[in-house]
């Protein structure tokens, strides 16, 4: 059972975790040419430090953020799909995120049996960041892939290419970024005893 102190460590991960999602969806950091958002840092240690729960919770306020984001018409694409379908650009927005959120928390508990926090954790941000590109894109397809504007964007190239194509551009970015970041942060939380290490239960 969760003693009070676990659960108060829990509930402190998730606010700050939170708060920073919402922080971090608004924000993207330039790379020269290029942009990269880092929303799914703070989804991947709630979900390395809170387990598959964790990652689903964290995945749906990341969800909600991109929701609003599309919604204030500050989210560039998604805006536009939001202004063709409300609802479809909700699901959009939400499955994706949590279905990465769930697949970290079980993926780490996988990697920490094997390796070090910081190892592990470079793993889970970078495949975080492969996960939110490769089902946001595969939403994409099935949800809008029949209107004008997808269609355009994607060129005569089949679904394949097309998801392709933008792993290869920012999102490679974002998957390296997410690595290097995520990786320091859930060792430190190792170190501070938030996050079970190699071999422990979880």
């Amino acid at each position: 059972m969760m003693n009070t102190r676990t659960r108060s460590n829990s509930l402190a991960i998730m606010a700050l975790m939170t708060a920073l999602i919402f922080v971090l969806q608004f924000v993207t950091v330039p790379l020269g040419a290029i942009t990269v958002s880092l929303a799914m840092v703070p989804v991947s240690v709630t979900a390395v430090a809170l387990g598959p729960a964790g990652g689903l919770a964290a995945g749906a306020i990341w969800g909600l953020a991109s929701l609003l984001k599309a919604l204030l018409g500050s989210s560039g694409m998604t805006s536009i799909l939001f202004n063709m379908s409300p609802l479809a650009t909700a699901l959009l927005c939400f499955f994706p995120r949590i279905l990465d959120g769930v697949l970290v928390g079980l993926l780490y508990r996988g990697f920490r049996k094997l390796t070090n926090p910081l190892i592990s954790g470079s793993l889970v941000g970078f495949l975080s960041a492969f996960f939110n590109t490769l089902f946001f894109m595969s939403g994409i397809v099935l949800l809008f892939g029949q209107t004008a504007y997808l269609q355009k964007m994607m060129a005569g190239r089949n679904v394949l290419a097309f998801i392709l194509s933008i792993i290869a551009g920012n999102a490679l970015f974002e998957m390296l970024v997410a690595a290097v970041v995520t990786g320091p942060v859930v060792a430190t939380l190792s170190k501070a005893h938030l996050i079970k290490g190699k071999n422990e239960e979880m």
